[in-house]
């Protein structure tokens, strides 16, 4: 090869390499900046107040630390990573070939060119799902505050019920006392002592039951908070706490408007128009573009020449009809599930509101008339055997009755928080 030809052949190489570098500076610009900018979020750590932790407070601790909360925000990593990759702009490819044949050497880039603002509507879908796996979030918040709720106030009940059960060791060992005084002063048999001692031996056995049922319950809520199982948990909210007025009406429209499976069935339908549209561009072929430079060519001015190739698959035999078929039906499905929807929580809010005022209607008619009845009683009974008035079993049967009468209430307490519970479910919104 002469030098001349070099000469010639450098400006040409020269060219074709400055176009390809356009190229590659091209690209990479377009998905630079289609790059979105990471999102940093943080929960705060609630701050305890002296007498212990609200359930409020409990329930910030579970959604930053619980495992499967923390598992589940991992998705939107996942999702945002769907969005950049939904973003991508296809690579050029850089085609050569020599031959024995004139012209020898080709050189060309091939750039496939998307049509019908496909890209677009692949971050539709892509950002679509994004907000789908939020969704998915606040879906998996929603149950563990149903669940946590249920384990704080079995934990608050557990503590009220091992509180009354020391209750009834001091009750059982004050007759205790009062048998053996009569018994020394000759009022009574020694069946009597024995009697009462053995009932002192009973609920100390029952107080023993009571501290493991309190261990397991603060467990169940450690286990939701990912702390070790007897780690301990001071609680600021008890049982006998303030009772929520709930407006029906009210609740029906503040939740149809709020309700996470709602608005996750808004989205899924959202999500899968966008699937539909992306399906119909899907329909316009894209455009594959290659231009090139033919060298080694004696036939050519200058031994070299310029040429350029489109390539346009044609949409003879596969149009996209399934998939725009499938879409269709699906946004139909998707539309008649929410409606579904729609009328189950309206009936659900409806039912557990109904079960909200029987439980409070429980808990008022302990206050008013039970417990003030059974605790006059037990006293009327305890102070008739210390005059000598009556035996010890009358006293017992008084003294085990107010205490199932108290159990009852506790139970009564318990079930109401647990009717708030799913009423609160049900709705999707919180309830104080």
């Amino acid at each position: 090869m002469t030098v001349d030809r070099l000469k010639r052949r450098l400006p040409i190489a020269t060219a074709f390499a400055g176009m390809i570098a356009a190229l590659i500076a091209l690209t990479a610009g377009l998905v630079s900046a289609q790059t979105p900018a990471p999102v940093q979020t943080s929960t705060p750590v609630p701050a305890a107040s002296p007498d212990g932790l609200s359930f409020e407070q409990v329930y910030e601790l579970a959604a930053r630390d619980n495992l499967h909360i923390n598992a589940i925000r991992r998705h939107r990593a996942v999702a945002e990573a769907g969005v950049l990759i939904a973003g991508e702009r296809p690579n050029p490819d850089l085609i050569t070939g020599y031959t024995r044949s004139e012209p020898r050497l080709n050189v060309s880039v091939s750039q496939p060119i998307e049509t019908a603002g496909k890209r677009g509507k692949r971050l539709a879908v892509a950002r679509n799902e994004l907000l789908l796996s939020e969704l998915e979030l606040d879906a998996a918040l929603r149950t563990l505050r149903r669940d946590l709720r249920g384990a704080y106030f079995n934990l608050a009940l557990t503590k009220n019920r091992l509180g009354l059960g020391r209750q009834a060791v001091a009750q059982a060992q004050v007759l205790a006392d009062i048998a053996q005084e009569r018994f020394d002063a000759g009022d009574i048999a020694q069946f009597e002592v024995l009697q009462a001692k053995l009932e002192v031996a009973r609920a100390t056995n029952e107080l023993s039951k009571l501290e493991n049922n309190e261990r397991v319950a603060l467990a169940t809520v450690n286990q939701l908070l990912n702390r070790p199982p007897q780690a301990p948990l001071d609680l600021q909210q008890s049982l006998f706490g303030s009772r929520t007025n709930v407006s029906v009406p009210v609740l029906i429209e503040h939740s149809l408007s709020e309700n996470v499976e709602l608005r996750t069935a808004a989205q899924q339908i959202a999500t899968e128009k966008s699937r539909l549209k992306l399906a119909r561009a899907q329909r316009i072929p894209d455009l594959l573009l290659e231009p090139g430079i033919e060298t080694i060519d004696s036939s050519l001015a200058n031994n070299y020449g310029v040429k350029m190739q489109v390539t346009v698959s044609l949409p003879i035999f596969n149009r996209g009809r399934g998939e725009i078929a499938r879409s269709n039906a699906l946004i139909d499905q998707l539309t008649a599930e929410r409606d579904d929807t729609r009328q189950r929580i309206s009936a659900e809010i409806g039912q557990f509101a109904l079960k909200l005022d029987s439980a409070r209607e429980q808990v008022e008619f302990y206050e008013t008339k039970l417990l003030p009845d059974a605790e006059r009683v037990r006293a009327m009974a305890v102070e008739a055997y210390r005059a000598g008035q009556t035996g010890i079993l009358p006293v017992q049967d008084a003294e085990r009755n107010a205490r199932e009468v108290k159990q009852a209430y506790l139970q009564a307490l318990f079930d109401y928080q647990s009717a708030l519970a799913d009423l609160e479910q049900a709705a999707g919104v919180k309830l104080n």
